[in-house]
C-alpha cells in the first residue's frame, strides 16, 4: 500500500511540475479582420445576422475607416480604405474561377443549421448549395458578404 500511495504521489507530482515547464499550446477562435467597399454596408450586414456590437471605433489615418464589432468569444474588424485596390478590377478579364492568393472565406460552427437557413431569408441572404459531409453526415454552406466575401457555415 505505500508502494502504491508512492507511485500515485510521485506520478503526480512529476505531472504538475513538468507541466508547469512546458507554456500551453492552445488557440481558440478569436480575432478575424475582413476589408470592405463600404464600411457602414458591411457593419449593419454583419451586426443583423450575427448580432454583433459595436466595441469601438478607433481613430484610424486619414483615408482609412474601422468598425470593431464584437459578441461573446469572437471580435471582428471591418476596414474601408478607398485607395486599395479592387480583387474584382484585378480580376477583370480572367478566366472564371480564378482567385487571389490570401484568406479565402471565414467559417462559423451553428448548433442548428435549419434556424440559421432560416435566419438568414429573413435578411435576404440566399443559401443556394447546401453541402453534405459523406463521414460524419453534417451540412454546411457558403453565403458572400456584401463585398462578395466567403462565410461559411458548419454544423
Amino acid at each position: 500500500m505505500k508502494t502504491t500511495v508512492f507511485i500515485v504521489s510521485f506520478v503526480l507530482s512529476y505531472s504538475i511540475v513538468h507541466s508547469q515547464d512546458e507554456p500551453s499550446t492552445q488557440a481558440h477562435p478569436y480575432f478575424s479582420a475582413i476589408i470592405v467597399n463600404n464600411l457602414d454596408t458591411s457593419a449593419l450586414w454583419y451586426q443583423s445576422l450575427f448580432d454583433l456590437k459595436v466595441r469601438n471605433l478607433p481613430d484610424v489615418p486619414e483615408g482609412f475607416r474601422v468598425a470593431i464589432l464584437e459578441s461573446t468569444g469572437f471580435v471582428l474588424e471591418l476596414i474601408e480604405n478607398k485607395s486599395w485596390l479592387d480583387p474584382k478590377k484585378i480580376l477583370e478579364g480572367k478566366p472564371e474561377g480564378t482567385q487571389i492568393r490570401g484568406f479565402f472565406k471565414i467559417g462559423f460552427k451553428v448548433d442548428n443549421m435549419d434556424a440559421w437557413i432560416n435566419h438568414l431569408k429573413k435578411f435576404n441572404v440566399a443559401v443556394n448549395r447546401i453541402y453534405k459531409d459523406d463521414a460524419s453526415n453534417k451540412r454546411n454552406f457558403l453565403v458572400p458578404d456584401p463585398d462578395g466575401n466567403l462565410v461559411q457555415f458548419f454544423e
